[in-house]
């Protein structure tokens, strides 16, 4: 996966090139997590990689795939922690109804800097 490779490029483009980070990728029966960053700061980004030759569009049938997401996870592990979705993707997101969803999003300009 190209974005494992480039932990320190997107914990950078995010601001948190100083935070002790956990990195790992999570599954369950209902979700699966492209890459987690587990933060010391009591945060978790939940990253979702998407390639597109476009921005991507987070349209109403996705917007509901990345809330079962958000909540397997927040049930399984059962962590406390804030969650923020990240999404990473070739040239960013675009702005739609449900873009507001996302925390942070990243180009493959900030894998890449």
């Amino acid at each position: 996966m190209v974005c494992l490779r480039h932990i320190s490029q997107i914990k950078h483009a995010l601001g948190i090139s100083g935070v002790q980070t956990s990195i790992s990728t999570w599954r369950s029966s209902e979700a699966q997590i492209d890459l987690l960053i587990d933060r010391k700061d009591q945060v978790i980004n939940i990253c979702e990689m998407k390639f597109s030759i476009n921005p991507f569009i987070i349209d109403k049938r996705y917007a509901e795939i990345l809330r079962n997401k958000l909540g397997s996870f927040r049930q399984v592990p059962g962590t406390k922690k804030a969650l923020f979705l990240t999404m990473i993707s070739t040239y960013g997101l675009a702005n739609s109804k449900y873009s507001g969803l996302v925390q942070n999003s990243l180009d493959m300009d900030a894998l890449f800097d």
